[in-house]
């Protein structure tokens, strides 16, 4: 793994019986598509400041340009279909370029696939079969990158896709599991990043880690809510950007709510904490520079550690025997 991950106050990862693990936060970010925003740079330097580690889920079709779509051939659909578009051919070299610059800074390069298909037609009704041609769709998107845009002056990715990405989030967390799982293990990979659930320390289900998404309380309210961008933004204005007079109290709550859930954590079993993002500027960006502020106030503490689910696949899988079964409760300590 490139950078070592250790418990605090120590140069190892495992613990010893009846040690307390770090508080890990993991922050990624689906699409991780190059934008008019700048995005992607913004958080690379946030996490430069704050000592963080992020997974980027990269879209497939984000490094295809528009006009060669048709190369595309997805499970299901007519050659060259995309929900979420492909990249600008203007932007393509920008985009390998943020991609290549955050593997090189020790940040993680996933998979959130390519098309991103949701609902009665999506990839909820994928075989493992449909999900094995959206994979070689995907490592085939990010292997000849320069060739399919026509860029081949260019420096190459540093790093092979097929070996670099161990994981990845479906879109819209859908998808039979039994099926997608099939074909996650057969490409080796280590960790699933789908789904929600409570925060809790994860568990395998055929062979790969289990990592979803927390369901969170809002801080001076009844309600609770996916620990997305997304989710906060449905909850205030209904996903779509309007009143603006709310913006501030929007974040601080936001904020509010992550910081709460990494805090109660951390009181407690120090289960790992998810907060997923897509590179949106929903609101204002106001869920964007929310994630900045958690960053600087929680990455910087003693014990916790943002990382990278590589970095949790990695510290969980160098645990003795039954550690993480006791953190889980499940066996006596």
């Amino acid at each position: 793994m490139r950078g070592q991950l250790a418990a605090p106050g120590s140069g190892r990862c495992r613990l010893y019986p009846g040690e307390r693990p770090p508080q890990f936060v993991v922050i990624s970010f689906d699409g991780a598509g190059v934008d008019s925003q700048g995005w992607f740079p913004i958080f690379r330097q946030a996490a430069r400041r704050s000592g963080a580690r992020l997974t980027f889920f990269l879209s497939g079709v984000y490094l295809l340009p528009e006009d060669r779509r048709r190369l595309y051939l997805p499970p299901r659909h007519p050659p060259g279909s995309s929900r979420i578009g492909f990249q600008r051919r203007s932007r393509i070299a920008a985009q390998a370029a943020q991609l290549g610059a955050a593997w090189r800074e020790g940040h993680e390069i996933g998979s959130h696939f390519n098309g991103h298909f949701c609902g009665a037609r999506g990839v909820r009704t994928w075989t493992a079969r449909d999900w094995r041609q959206e994979l070689e769709q995907f490592y085939g998107m990010v292997e000849r990158w320069r060739e399919n845009a026509s860029l081949t002056h260019l420096p190459d990715l540093p790093f092979r896709v097929r070996e670099t990405v161990i994981g990845g989030r479906t879109p819209c967390l859908e998808g039979d599991r039994d099926e997608m799982f099939r074909a996650f293990s057969d490409h080796g990979w280590r960790y699933d990043a789908s789904g929600s659930g409570r925060v809790a320390w994860p568990e395998k289900r055929a062979g790969l880690w289990q990592f979803p998404l927390p369901i969170l309380s809002v801080p001076g309210t009844d309600r609770r809510v996916l620990g997305t961008d997304y989710g906060f933004f449905t909850l205030h204005s209904g996903a779509k950007t309007r009143r603006p007079h709310m913006w501030p109290h929007w974040k601080r709550q936001t904020v509010s709510a992550y910081v709460a859930a990494v805090q109660e954590s951390l009181t407690g079993d120090r289960a790992p904490v998810f907060v997923g993002n897509h590179f949106e500027s929903w609101n204002g960006g106001i869920y964007m520079r929310a994630l900045i502020s958690l960053m600087d106030e929680v990455c910087t503490r003693a014990q916790v550690r943002c990382v990278s689910f590589e970095q949790l696949s990695d510290w969980l899988d160098a645990q003795a025997p039954g550690t993480v079964e006791r953190l889980r409760g499940r066996a006596e300590g």
